[in-house]
């Protein structure tokens, strides 16, 4: 957190309060980001947009955005690569992301005001002003109660952006995280105006070709290790090229491999080539909450829920499968 400013919580009432004083906005996202993410950098865009206070998107990294999620409006336009430079008075608000590092948000200037708006249980409160929240089923379940705190307009596109965070996060009301308040929030976002049926479609059922390419060389891949307990798949930078795929394209895939019978925890590691050499992605599952695999993605910087995590690693990708079989064959 910046040294000229103190960290405290606030309530989603505190954050409509600020966000309707604001003169420009900066939303943040992390690298690599899912459903709840893009959820997010849309709801709170759009709604900038309503309450007329100038902002920009921004996602670290280079990888392509996963394509299920391009039709929610203002995902096309977020930036990438390197954090921007700030305007004055730009607040930073922080949205779905665990960390400052997984947002490359350490490389913004140590005077900006950083906004935390989370449910990740390890998120440290990183921000001047947070609002963290591991009960709730996403983070746009978060974004909504600011919303209705602050009396802002939830029209039917500011809605469906909330709702693909929701059903994403909860694998379509599948995961433990689908409490009774997840399912009352999904029929408010519909009486918003989402139409439930079209957002399935866009989500699930307009799969491009090169993701089921990539699915394929993934399930080449696939080992079931510590006697069906582990499954473990990875994808070089090969895969990528020979299937037309980019790393948005990976998304989800992981699903695939938790569905085994037997497997209690599954991992998929994506190889990528940078600049200064390989680098290791790697996705981690927990079937059945038994192993808490963010714990396990801390020890090598990473982070996220009990049953959903990752980390990125310089480490190639036999090294690094080997280290999560130790770990795992340890802990279950």
């Amino acid at each position: 957190m910046s040294a000229a400013y103190p960290s405290r919580n606030v309530s989603p009432a505190q954050v409509a309060e600020r966000l309707r004083s604001e003169k420009r906005v900066l939303a943040v996202s992390h690298e690599a980001p899912d459903g709840d993410a893009l959820g997010c950098l849309s709801a709170f865009l759009l709604m900038c947009e309503r309450l007329g206070i100038p902002g920009e998107g921004f996602i670290p990294g280079e990888s392509g955005i996963p394509p299920e999620y391009l039709f929610l409006p203002r995902v096309k336009d977020v930036l990438r690569g390197d954090p921007p430079a700030l305007p004055a008075s730009t607040t930073v608000y922080f949205l779905d992301c665990s960390s400052l590092l997984r947002s490359n948000a350490h490389k913004f200037p140590e005077d900006v005001v950083r906004v935390n708006i989370d449910h990740h249980g390890d998120n440290p409160g990183y921000g001047e002003y947070n609002l963290v929240d591991p009960a709730a089923a996403s983070t746009t379940a978060i974004l909504y109660e600011i919303f209705k705190a602050g009396d802002f307009p939830i029209d039917d596109e500011v809605a469906t952006g909330l709702y693909v965070g929701l059903v994403t996060d909860t694998g379509r009301f599948q995961y433990s995280n689908t409490t009774p308040e997840a399912h009352r929030l999904a029929a408010e976002l519909q009486e918003c105006g989402v139409d439930v049926a079209w957002v399935y479609r866009q989500v699930y059922e307009s799969t491009p070709l090169p993701k089921l390419l990539l699915l394929e060389r993934a399930l080449r891949h696939l080992e079931v290790r510590l006697g069906g307990a582990l499954a473990v798949s990875w994808l070089s930078n090969d895969d990528f090229v020979q299937a037309g795929a980019d790393e948005g394209h990976a998304e989800g895939l992981i699903d695939t491999l938790r569905r085994i019978n037997g497997v209690r925890v599954a991992v998929l590691v994506r190889e990528r080539k940078t600049e200064s050499g390989v680098q290791t992605k790697v996705s981690l599952r927990s079937t059945d909450g038994s192993l808490n695999v963010a714990e396990l993605a801390h020890k090598r910087g990473g982070g996220g829920h009990i049953r959903a995590a990752g980390f990125t690693s310089d480490d190639e990708v036999g090294s690094v499968l080997a280290w999560i079989e130790s770990e795992v064959g340890a802990a279950l």
